[in-house]
């Protein structure tokens, strides 16, 4: 009888723990999640600090980091390697749609969850089961950003004039450049444009996806606006410099790399005694603080606005992603079964009050904007993708941010 009892409770084990494996095998797995990224500096090293001292130990997984890629082909072979060392998750930051197309078809091979870091969506892949998607700075919130900063700056009553260094914003609408340049420069043209009552010679649109750098016609003469697209920053500083050297504009924005021309600005205002105000796209991290921080020759601060995006943030989104895939919900994280965007919205910081704030995030694991709670929060059953973006939403809010982070 005995014998009988002992093997009828090792059946009831047994099944026990197929029930558990069934239902919940992905719970306790050790998942190991690769990760390709394009990043370097200081603001990519706070973000390995977040998975690391964050996210790792809450969810309690391995990252395998890339070195910097550039392409498709590097990316297929960081994730064969991936894939050879047991990842069964994988975060793409490789943002051309080649890179993605070729990834996500490669990852539903191996049925590995796959989830990429940019600002354009692509329809190609959306409907493949194990791609959940894309979650990134939100292109249009970032040319909002732009645009609001902008208005603060035109709203004086005086006529002002514009460098605008595009970046990668040719073909950024179609697929081709990158969307969140796109959309920067979008933001600048529609502020010029109904502050002054300008007349464009032609959309918006066209005007940003001109290959050409020079000036945007206008109907007036005392507000001048110059394009200049390229992804070289030490080309377009060679370029600009005599433009700067014009007197004819008082702001330069550049939608990445401002700390290039920084040097630039400065022999130009220490050559006229006139301040150029910069607008840069920056992140929290100790240049953003120096640049506001810093006094030019004018005595005006070097950052005059920032156009801050986080990245730790959408890192840590796609984690909570990749968790609900895991534990067998990812239809959560679609749209009718496909992949979806999330958008992380941009800050427009206009000063270095707000900065001083704004520059405490991140430094402690409770002031990453998704700390342990907020990640064990977003991965319970019964979230959804659009519980994600309606917080995304909520911290959009400069001042709703600091609060909840008890920085205000």
């Amino acid at each position: 009888m005995k014998k009988i009892l002992a093997i009828v409770l090792a059946l009831v084990m047994v099944l026990g723990l197929a029930a558990c494996n069934n239902n919940g095998d992905n719970t306790n797995k050790k998942h190991k999640i690769g990760i390709a990224t394009v990043h370097t500096g200081e603001n990519w090293e706070i973000v390995k600090t977040y998975l690391d001292t964050v996210v790792a130990p809450t969810y309690g997984w391995e990252f395998v980091v890339s070195e910097t890629l550039s392409d498709a082909n590097g990316l297929i072979a960081f994730m064969e390697q991936c894939y050879a060392a047991g990842c069964d998750g994988f975060i793409n930051m490789v943002t051309s749609s080649d890179a993605i197309i070729q990834g996500a078809t490669k990852a539903q091979e191996w049925g590995m969850w796959f989830v990429t870091e940019n600002s354009a969506y692509v329809e190609d892949v959306a409907g493949l089961s194990y791609n959940l998607g894309h979650c990134g700075a939100g292109p249009e919130a970032v040319g909002s950003a732009y645009k609001k900063a902008f208005e603060e700056y035109l709203s004086d009553g005086q006529p002002h004039s514009v460098i605008l260094f595009e970046g990668a914003a040719v073909g950024g609408d179609k697929g081709q450049g990158a969307a969140s340049h796109f959309y920067s420069a979008v933001g600048v043209l529609e502020a010029f444009q109904e502050v002054y009552g300008l007349t464009y010679e032609a959309p918006i649109a066209d005007l940003v996806n001109n290959q050409n750098p020079g000036e945007v016609k206008t109907n007036n003469p005392d507000v001048h606006i110059y394009l200049y697209p390229g992804r070289n920053p030490a080309d377009a500083v060679t370029a600009l410099s005599p433009v700067l050297q014009s007197g004819t504009y008082d702001i330069f924005a550049a939608v990445f790399s401002f700390a290039a021309f920084t040097n630039a600005i400065d022999e130009v205002e220490k050559a006229s005694g006139k301040d150029i105000k910069i607008v840069g796209t920056a992140q929290i991290e100790k240049q953003t603080k120096t640049g506001f921080e810093t006094k030019d020759s004018t005595g005006d601060t070097v950052l005059n606005s920032a156009i801050l995006n986080d990245l730790s943030i959408a890192v840590g989104t796609k984690c909570i992603m990749l968790r609900h895939a895991f534990e067998g919900r990812a239809d959560a994280m679609k749209e009718n079964g496909k992949g979806v965007f999330l958008g992380v919205r941009s800050w427009a910081v206009n000063g270095a009050d707000i900065y001083a704030k704004m520059e405490k995030l991140n430094t402690t694991p409770e002031l990453y904007i998704l700390s342990a709670d907020q990640l064990e929060k977003f991965a319970k059953e019964g979230t959804t993708w659009k519980d994600l973006d309606n917080f995304l939403e909520e911290v959009s809010d400069i001042n709703k941010l600091l609060s909840l982070k008890g920085l205000n």
